[in-house]
């Protein structure tokens, strides 16, 4: 009688899942936490991506308070100098119990920017009086590419190799924390440690990288030293006219490095505090994990409330494929803000116009928050390497209610990034390219209610192929929920998958069949697949849930964050509406 009560009540509820038009690997418990269904018979799972942003997520950005006042100058000087001045001072009181030091305030007006700003040190916030055209305006003035911020340090982690443990686990699953290692004796629960996933000969050979089709480029000024280089790599064609940029993926170039902490040790059986986004395979040479350290890697740092432009020559121009004419100047201010080697770090209500690349965070940066930005009409050509907006290649990353105008990657992450990672409730317009995990194997990025649309705009997880110099599977792990776009491709990678769950299409004038079919083409072309639209506007063999309208619940990192920490960490993230 007991199991025919549990079964009848299991019935009602998967009923009332499916009229409530939920996920069939996510949805409601009978206690009203997220279950997660295996999507395959390995075990893996959907991750928990609500460990991204600033202090691991569901935390308020605190405000920290006013330490300088800087006013503007009459413009005619560098005010870099002032502002480099001020860090410089301020890095030298001794932080508060909570790690800061205090804030320097740019009051309103504008500042001529000269030179990049840096901040490697830890507890210090620069806040604006506003982003808006009358508020704090930093202008880049000098005709030369560089940063127009900084934050954090070059450092790179130092492996203890003494405490380096092989994984014996036949199989890991993707979104699980648990690991068995040979002797776990060396660790101690608070252990920083890297779990790596070494790129084997056997994986690239499995997931077709040693075989991604030719691209051939030909030759410009063919001097007998090119010529020679070119054959030497045995990238030369037959009539030397032109060379093969496409680069075959190399054991060991792809590895994958989890920055994480221990939170349990029984045994040899190790827990970590945030999920893994990749499996970690035995036959393709499993993983292991070691301790390691940072001699300078600052945190608890912030920029707020200012708006970035830059000097550029209006006599540099391009033309579109439409021929519509637009700025192209390059020598100029070239990235807003980049982190560095630095960790609990956010910036908030920025805006950066005319400036040709956004926010981009580096490999060793860590739960830093982006929120309330916007990335503005920059100035370049528009072509590869130009107009990313908003660019992750570190961990725990949150993008949250940015939008973008006149990008070209606007939502986009470099190689080999080890999530998780998140962009949620993002807006992108007048898209001249792709949001996309861009090449060789980032994993795990969560695309929540984010929109795109422009001449342009495609959300892409799949194979990008020859493109670049042999980008190839570009993402792994990857989950699309509840997007809008006119057209969606999510392709299932060997060794992994991909996933669309509730997302739609999104109508705009550009989004006519034949242009659609032409965004699709660029993957097809590049990676040899055949893929066509047939007016539903998700494409691929990776698993799609498609009905025509969005998924329950709304907002995927929302959610999982209400599960892991409760309403408060809801509040402390979310705006008030």
């Amino acid at each position: 009688m007991r199991f025919f009560v549990i079964s009848l009540i299991s019935a009602c509820f998967i009923i009332t899942v499916c009229a409530q038009n939920y996920s069939k690997l996510v949805y409601p418990g009978v206690d009203g936490k997220l279950v997660y269904v295996p999507y395959n018979d390995k075990g893996d799972i959907i991750p928990d991506f609500s460990y991204c942003g600033y202090k691991a997520g569901g935390v308020r950005i605190p405000d920290i308070p006013v330490k300088i006042e800087i006013v503007p100058g009459d413009f005619s000087t560098d005010d870099s100098k002032r502002i480099q001045a001020a860090i410089q001072k301020l890095a030298k009181e001794k932080p508060d119990s909570k790690g800061f030091r205090g804030t320097i305030l740019l009051k309103k007006g504008r500042y001529n920017i000269q030179n990049s700003i840096k901040i490697p040190y830890s507890g210090i916030v620069l806040r604006g009086e506003g982003n808006g055209e009358d508020g704090t305006v930093l202008v880049g003035t000098s005709a030369v590419k560089y940063n127009m911020f900084y934050i954090g340090t070059t450092d790179k982690p130092v492996q203890n190799k003494s405490s380096l443990q092989i994984i014996t686990d036949d199989y890991i699953p993707s979104g699980t924390r648990e690991i068995t290692v040979e002797d776990a004796s060396i660790f101690r629960s608070g252990d920083a440690v890297i779990i790596e996933r070494p790129s084997t000969a056997e994986w690239i050979r499995a997931i077709g990288m040693d075989r991604i089709p030719d691209s051939w480029s030909r030759i410009s000024n063919p001097t007998a030293e090119k010529l020679k280089k070119y054959a030497d790599e045995g990238c030369l064609s037959e009539d030397k006219k032109f060379y093969n940029t496409t680069i075959q993926w190399k054991p060991g170039s792809k590895n994958l490095r989890f920055e994480r902490t221990i939170v349990k040790v029984d045994g040899n059986r190790i827990t970590l505090d945030i999920p893994l986004t990749n499996a970690l395979q035995k036959e393709y040479g499993g993983g292991y994990i070691y301790k390691y350290s940072f001699k300078n890697r600052p945190q608890n740092i912030g920029i707020e409330n200012l708006r970035g432009e830059c000097i550029f020559d209006k006599n540099e121009v391009c033309l579109t494929p439409s021929m519509d004419e637009y700025y192209s100047d390059e020598k100029h201010v070239s990235q807003f803000v980049v982190f560095g080697a630095c960790e609990n770090v956010w910036v908030k209500k920025l805006t950066s116009k005319y400036i040709d690349n956004g926010f981009k965070s580096t490999i060793w940066s860590r739960f830093i928050t982006v929120e309330d930005c916007e990335y503005l009409d920059p100035v370049s050509v528009i072509t590869g390497g130009r107009r990313y907006a908003y660019h992750i290649q570190g961990q725990m990353m949150l993008v949250q209610r940015c939008y973008a105008r006149n990008g070209r990657h606007d939502f986009v992450l470099g190689a080999t990034v080890a999530g998780p990672n998140a962009f949620v409730d993002n807006k992108a317009e007048l898209c001249h390219s792709f949001s996309e995990p861009h090449q060789r194997w980032a994993t795990g990025c969560l695309y929540d209610n984010c929109s795109v649309s422009g001449p342009e705009a495609c959300i892409n997880i799949g194979n990008r192929g020859f493109f670049g110099t042999g980008h190839g599977w570009s993402g792994a792990q990857m989950v699309v929920w509840n997007c809008q776009s006119p057209i969606i491709i999510v392709m299932s990678p060997p060794t992994a998958q991909n996933f669309s769950i509730g997302s739609v299409g999104l109508k705009d004038m550009w989004s006519k069949d034949k242009s659609i079919q032409s965004r699709i083409n660029q993957i097809n072309k590049a990676s040899g697949s055949n893929m066509q639209y047939m007016g539903i506007p998700i494409v691929g063999n990776g698993h799609i849930e498609y009905s025509g309208k969005q998924m329950l619940p709304q907002y995927l990192y929302y959610t999982q964050l209400k599960d892991r920490l409760g309403d408060n960490a809801i509040n402390d993230v979310v705006l008030e509406k």
